[in-house]
């Protein structure tokens, strides 16, 4: 009977060391980790799926980045490469005026600007009593046509709100930059080609659709769709990601119009004259004729002039 239990308490020992002996082995297998600063459930972030954890920032300034939100109005920009182009159109461009020439070398710095033309919706946040008329019926009023019957002076006083409220540096485009973006590397007359026809692809012009209610309109061959403005991005975009740079509404610039401006104009960053009696617009607005989309088109405006054809886009030459 004694022998009976020296061996069941010798089986029992050695029952205990296996077990512990496995114990420690797995615990070996266990990874090191480092010991952490502050508590582990404030600094845990899950490998992967912790990016759902971060906050949604703003894309920085720069080539890195492609696009920018203005957190005040969601308005969405497109960074644009700076670099050098031909302003102006050549003397056989048909439709030019004199005021298109001569032709001459460019260069801007990159800066953010506007995907799209200011809308109703983002102006009424500065301007709640605003309104885009109505034409026979028609309304330029909807949330995401472009703003109209806005002057020079009015867009100043929205980019000055904006800005305060933003604390960015909004501003309009100079004409040199908005040539060079609406051009976005291309050397034809229109950004997409020669073809006036084709503009109905781009933009909302005098095409067969508003012929059929102003039946004494010269028009495109071509149908958009649309009577008045239509609501900002419905057509295909430029090279550089930007919708509407024909069509729509005319853009105020931030230049002074000079008719001979081209003659004397610096290469780098042209800023326009220093004084003048009328801002340049560029563009076209919803109801022009062929031949008036094309790139090197201007057109002046007294500062304080509203109409039912005019609108503008912002830049940003930094998000910082």
């Amino acid at each position: 009977m004694g022998k009976m239990k020296w061996f069941l308490s010798v089986v029992l020992l050695g029952l205990v060391v296996m077990i512990a002996l496995f114990l420690v082995s797995r615990k070996d297998d266990q990874p090191v980790l480092p010991l952490q600063s502050v508590p582990a459930a404030e600094n845990y972030v899950e490998p992967v799926t912790g990016k759902d954890d971060q906050p949604d920032l703003p894309l920085q300034s720069g080539p890195a980045s492609e696009n920018y939100v203005d957190l005040v109005t969601g308005m969405d920009f497109v960074w644009i490469d700076g670099g050098c182009f031909e302003m102006g159109s050549p003397d056989d461009e048909q439709s030019r005026k004199p005021d298109e020439g001569p032709v001459h070398q460019v260069c801007v710095d990159g800066f953010y600007m506007g995907k799209y033309e200011v809308t109703n919706r983002q102006y009424q946040l500065f301007n709640g009593k605003h309104v885009s008329r109505n034409i026979e019926g028609y309304s330029f009023n909807g949330e995401e046509q472009p703003v109209t019957d806005v002057s020079w002076d009015d867009a100043m006083a929205y980019i000055e709100w904006l800005n305060r409220e933003s604390g960015k540096t909004f501003r309009l485009p100079t004409e040199a930059e908005w040539e060079y973006a609406a051009r976005a590397g291309s050397k034809t007359s229109r950004f997409w080609g020669d073809s006036p026809d084709d503009a109905c692809m781009y933009g909302n012009i005098a095409d067969i659709t508003a012929n059929t209610f102003w039946s004494d309109w010269t028009i495109h061959n071509c149908d958009d769709g649309y009577i008045v403005t239509a609501p900002v991005g419905q057509f295909k975009p430029n090279a550089f990601g930007l919708y509407d740079m024909v069509g729509n509404v005319w853009e105020w610039t931030g230049d002074w119009y000079g008719k001979d401006y081209y003659e004397n104009s610096p290469m780098k960053n042209p800023q326009g004259p220093l004084t003048g009696d009328t801002r340049v617009v560029r563009g076209t607005p919803w109801d022009d004729n062929p031949g008036d989309e094309r790139s090197a088109k201007r057109l002046e405006l007294e500062p304080n002039y509203r109409g039912q054809y005019n609108g503008f886009r912002l830049v940003l030459p930094s998000a910082k």
